[in-house]
């Protein structure tokens, strides 16, 4: 127990461990973001203030003071040049400009008039300032006196200013995928550790239940043996029953074994026919029946579906019932009280199983069907078995072609369901 602790507390400082360099990387990456835009910023801040003073020096206005630049929203930028303007001056003053200042990524550029604010001309530069641009707008013609402003707008900001953040961006995909890995092996390792575990469980309790079995016969054997000539008939009848039934007992725990592992391995030779489920369950309650009556407990059975038959294997469908029988019996700590019912549902039958024990923490409830699992682990032998009954069960319906499933609260029973298709 104090070794699960510890593997979990080592899970969880990891995981505490590699969320806060998460949020470092985040922190570093939007930092990184802030500085590249800023530096973005001040290029075009520089370079239209260069274009504001070089058609000054053209219009020989060498006394007017530039106006700073207008940052509207985050890919936009005003100038509030108040001026005429002729745009066959302001596209080659801003094609230098922006060559100096190493801004090549496409942009908009608007001409207003400043009273109104009306637009007078605009051009979209697509490839920047490598190629003539083509106007997107008509010119309109303005009194010479008429006063000027403009705008230049770069749809591809963002991208540009990502795209200078190469080495941020490979650091983060790095460190992401590091994460993803890490998080992969930490599913990994705790699967094989409940595998290890559950391995463990499994050769403790073979181990537990396959000594009752070898003692009991070892002991009545024993005792055929040295007083054979002093027994009784009938005493030496019961002790040959005792080696009978512990043989038999002993077989079916060895069968069970071998059986799972055969069936995984696609071993097993299915001998199926049209089989009457409804029948095979009766036959399975009427020999269970005498087992639960010695407990006082008792089955009843509601075979309801009004077309039982289906394509299958008689001998190990009746097991499965067997085994969930078998079960709800040993998980039902009092009197068994157990519910068997069939009834027809899209195109086949559903068989449910259903107890008034123990029931089934939610939290395991999807590892019952694992192989070794059982809910009661370790040295707990209270309740019997190797963890391989509800495998098989699970294993037969799917070479069934069917589905199984599991309803359960804890100490309020459970309920499993089989659904089979019809021939």
């Amino acid at each position: 127990m104090k070794k699960g602790k510890g593997y979990r507390f080592i899970i969880v400082i990891a995981l505490i461990a590699l969320a806060g360099l998460l949020v470092v990387q985040i922190n570093w990456f939007m930092h990184a973001y802030s500085i590249q835009a800023r530096q973005f910023d001040s290029k075009v801040n520089l370079a239209l203030r260069s274009v504001s003073d070089q058609l000054l020096k053209m219009d020989k206005d060498l006394t007017s003071k530039i106006n700073p630049v207008i940052h509207g929203a985050s890919n936009s930028y005003y100038v509030n040049f108040d001026r005429y303007i002729v745009y066959s001056s302001l596209d080659s003053v801003i094609r230098k400009s922006f060559r100096e200042f190493d801004l090549l990524l496409p942009f908009e550029l608007t001409v207003y008039e400043s009273m109104s604010n009306s637009i007078t001309f605009g051009n979209f530069y697509k490839e920047g300032v490598s190629s003539e641009a083509e106007a997107t707008c008509l010119s309109r013609d303005l009194p010479k006196k008429t006063g000027m402003d403009f705008s230049i707008i770069f749809p591809n900001r963002q991208m540009t200013i990502i795209g200078n953040l190469g080495v941020w961006i490979f650091s983060a995909f790095a460190f992401t995928l590091i994460l993803v890995l890490f998080g992969i092996m930490i599913i990994d390792l705790s699967k094989d550790k409940r595998l290890a575990e559950v391995k463990a469980d499994f050769i403790n309790n073979m181990t537990h239940e396959l000594q009752t079995p070898i003692s009991n016969i070892s002991i009545a054997s024993e005792v055929l043996r040295k007083g054979s000539a002093g027994l009784s008939e009938e005493k030496a009848v019961h002790y040959a029953d005792i080696i009978y039934k512990e043989s038999q007992r002993l077989r079916f725990q060895v069968d069970q074994v071998l059986q799972t592992a055969m069936m995984e391995k696609g071993e097993i030779e299915w001998k199926k026919s049209e089989v009457n489920l409804n029948s095979v369950i009766e036959e399975v309650v009427r020999i269970f029946q005498v087992r639960v009556q010695t407990r006082q407990g008792q089955i009843k059975s509601k075979l309801d579906a009004l077309q039982p038959l289906i394509f299958g294997d008689r001998l190990h469908l009746a097991n499965i019932f067997y085994s969930l029988l078998d079960n709800a019996d040993k998980y039902s700590p009092t009197t068994p009280v157990i519910t068997i019912s069939t009834r027809n549902a899209d195109n086949g039958i559903l068989v449910a199983i259903a107890d008034k024990g123990i029931g089934i923490n939610k939290d395991v409830q999807q590892f019952i069907f694992d192989k070794f699992y059982r809910a009661t682990s370790g040295n707990v032998h209270d309740v019997k078995g190797f963890g391989l009954g509800l495998t098989y069960v699970r294993e037969v319906v799917k070479a069934h072609q069917g589905k199984v499933s599991v309803s359960s609260e804890e100490n309020q029973g459970s309920v499993f369901e089989l659904y089979f298709q019809n021939c």
